[in-house]
């Protein structure tokens, strides 16, 4: 992407906690196994991969922002959060399923598809 996203963390974690709780029934939604592989596609400060660990899923979680993944690496030191673009990634392992939560909106291209 060309534009910049920078983001105040702690401003998002305490103004923009909502989208983190309606994005919860979406994991209800995802129903994730003990065990399986699920990568967080957008998980901005992490609340949302962290609550999908506590089903045993194993998960990883993705951000364009390093203001994001740093909340996220900081509050959640057990979780693999990663710098990358979901508009143009390689993961170098296969996973189980995507979990994304009012992420896609900022996506621009078509190849999502």
């Amino acid at each position: 992407m060309n534009s910049i996203h920078v983001w105040q963390t702690e401003l998002y974690d305490k103004k923009l906690d909502f989208v983190s709780e309606f994005g919860k029934g979406v994991i209800e939604v995802l129903s994730p196994n003990n065990g399986e592989s699920i990568l967080d596609l957008g998980c901005g400060t992490g609340d949302l991969a962290v609550e999908i660990s506590k089903t045993g899923a194993n998960v990883m979680g993705m951000d364009l922002s390093t203001q994001m993944i740093g909340s996220a690496k900081e509050k959640y030191p057990e979780i693999n959060f990663f710098v990358g673009d979901a508009e143009n990634f390689n993961l170098d392992e296969q996973v189980d399923a995507v979990f994304s939560n009012a992420a896609l909106h900022w996506m621009k291209k078509r190849a999502l598809c």
